[in-house]
C-alpha cells in the first residue's frame, strides 16, 4: 500500500516550525510495511489544499493530512475536503456530545466556535479525539479509477499521535488486508536499521563490499549520524511473511560482517545501550562536565531507571569548580590548562572517586565561538575515562559551531564508554 503525506500550515511553509509530524507518521507507516511516496506541505489556503489533495490522490492509495482542523478562521482543511469531494457538512451528534463532555471536564461552557468542530463531511467517519477537541476525519473516495483513503488529523503532535496509534493505524491495517486486490500497489515493504559506531562510512562500505550481491538486489542505505553510521536494510515482497523472512535473512548476513561495530538497532540510543550494559554488570557511573554543562548527565538520565547505575555528576565549568569539587590539582591547571589530557584524566578519576563509582567520564573543551588559540582551536575537546585500574583521555577537534561541539562531545563520550564496556568485564 502506498501513502502520501500532506501537512497544512503557513507556519510550516515559512519555516517557523519543523515538520516533525510528517517524519513521525512516515516512520509509523513504514513500520507497517507500507511505502510512503511523497511528503508535501502547503499553506492555509483552500484552493492550494484542494489542488494538492488531487495530485497526491493520483499517486497513493492513502493520503494522510495533518493540520488545519482547529476552531479558528485559518483552519480550513475540513472546508477544503468538503468542497473537493462535493460533500456538505452535517452535525455529527456523537462528536458534539464528546465536545460537551470535554468542556464540562474542563469546567467551561461549550461555545459556538468549539461546537462547530462537530460539523463533519457527511460521507466521512469522524475519529474521536480523546486528547483534544478536533476529531480526525476518515474519508473513502474514488479517484483515477481506484479507491483512495483520505485521513485528516489535527496538527497538535500529542493529538495527532493519539489518533494515529489508536484510531488510524488499526483501521488502515484492516483496510489494507481487505482491499489488497483493489489497491494500486500491493507489495509489502519492510526495513530494519543496524546502528554502528567506531568506524567511518567509507571503511564500513569497504567492509560490507558488494551490496547488490550481499543483499540479493534489495536496498541498503548508509546513513551517517553523530554516533556513527546507520545501515538501513529495505526489502519488498508480495506478502508480509515473505518480506519478513527475507529481511531476517539479509539482516543476519550483514550483521555477521559488521557485528563488532553494532551497538543497537532501530530506535536504540547509545545512552540506553550503555545503561543496559552497566545495569547488567552491576556497575555505576559518575560524570564531570565542563564545556558540555550537564548535557551528558541529561542524556544519561533521559533513560528510565538510570538511577540504578548513574550516581550523579558535577558541572565544573570554572577552574575553581574543577579543583574544589572534583579534585583537579591547581598545578595541573596552571601547567597544562583546563583543556588538556592531564585535566581530563584528573577530572575522570576525580569524579569516580568523589562518587565512589565504577566508572568516571569527563569532558573538557573549547565549545566556541570564542576562546580558541592556535594550539587549541575552537572545537578542541578532551574526553577522559577512568575505572579502578586505569585512566585514559582522548583528544578530538570538532568544528567552530558551539552547539555541534557540545552535542558531539557528549556522543563521543558515550561511544568511548560503550567501547570500553565491550572489552571489559
Amino acid at each position: 500500500m502506498n501513502l502520501a503525506l500532506l501537512t497544512i500550515g503557513d507556519e510550516i511553509c515559512l519555516g517557523q516550525i519543523v515538520n516533525t509530524n510528517a517524519a513521525w507518521i512516515a516512520d509509523q507507516c513504514s513500520r507497517q510495511g507500507w511505502r510512503v511516496l511523497a511528503h508535501s506541505a502547503v499553506g492555509d489556503a483552500i484552493q492550494m489544499i484542494i489542488a494538492e489533495c488531487e495530485r497526491l490522490s493520483g499517486l497513493a492509495d492513502v493520503v494522510i493530512i495533518t493540520g488545519g482542523l482547529g476552531p479558528t478562521h485559518d483552519d480550513c482543511t475540513k472546508t477544503a475536503l468538503t468542497e473537493w469531494t462535493g460533500d456538505v457538512l452535517v452535525e455529527h451528534k456523537p462528536t458534539l456530545e464528546h465536545l460537551q463532555y470535554v468542556m464540562r471536564q474542563r469546567g467551561r461552557e461549550l461555545n459556538a466556535r468549539t461546537a462547530a468542530q462537530a460539523m463533519q463531511p457527511s460521507r466521512s467517519t469522524p475519529l474521536q479525539n480523546d486528547k483534544g477537541t478536533a476529531p480526525g476525519i476518515w474519508l473513502e473516495i474514488e479517484r483515477y479509477g481506484k479507491p483512495v483513503v483520505i485521513i485528516a488529523l489535527p496538527g497538535v503532535p500529542q493529538e495527532m499521535r493519539h489518533l494515529m496509534l489508536d484510531r488510524v493505524l488499526p483501521r488502515l491495517r484492516v483496510y489494507d488486508s481487505q482491499n489488497t486486490s483493489r489497491l494500486a500497489h500491493g507489495w509489502v515493504m519492510l526495513y530494519t536499521t543496524l546502528l554502528t559506531t567506531g568506524i567511518v562510512e567509507s571503511a564500513l562500505a569497504d567492509l560490507v563490499g558488494d551490496v547488490q550481491t550481499l543483499l540479493e538486489g534489495q536496498e541498503l542505505a548508509f546513513l551517517p549520524s553523530a554516533a556513527g553510521v546507520k545501515l538501513r536494510i529495505t526489502v519488498t515482497a508480495p506478502t508480509r511473511d515473505e518480506a519478513q523472512t527475507l529481511l531476517e535473512r539479509l539482516t543476519a548476513k550483514l550483521r555477521s560482517i559488521v557485528e563488532p561495530y553494532i551497538y543497537g538497532t532501530n530506535d536504540d540510543t547509545l545512552e540506553a545501550i550503555v545503561g543496559q550494559r552497566l545495569r547488567e554488570r552491576g556497575k555505576t557511573l559518575a560524570v564531570a562536565e565542563s564545556c558540555t554543562g550537564g548535557l551528558l548527565g541529561a542524556r544519561l538520565t533521559d533513560v528510565a531507571g538510570s538511577s540504578a547505575y548513574f550516581l550523579g555528576g558535577v558541572q565544573c565549568y570554572s577552574n575553581e569548580a574543577k579543583t574544589r569539587f572534583v579534585g583537579v590539582q591547581p598545578e595541573t591547571l596552571a601547567q597544562h590548562g583546563a583543556v588538556s589530557e592531564q585535566t581530563a584524566g584528573e577530572l575522570a578519576s576525580g569524579i569516580r572517586k568523589r562518587f565512589d563509582a565504577d566508572y568516571g567520564i569527563a569532558i573538557t573543551g573549547i565549545a566556541g565561538p570564542d576562546g580558541g588559540t592556535p594550539d587549541k582551536p575552537v572545537g578542541t575537546v578532551w574526553i577522559g575515562l577512568a575505572d579502578a585500574h586505569s585512566t585514559h583521555a582522548e583528544h578530538f577537534v570538532f568544528t567552530n559551531d558551539r552547539t555541534f561541539n557540545r552535542e558531539r562531545a557528549v556522543v563521543m563520550a558515550l561511544v568511548r564508554l560503550w567501547q570500553h564496556l565491550q572489552v571489559t568485564t
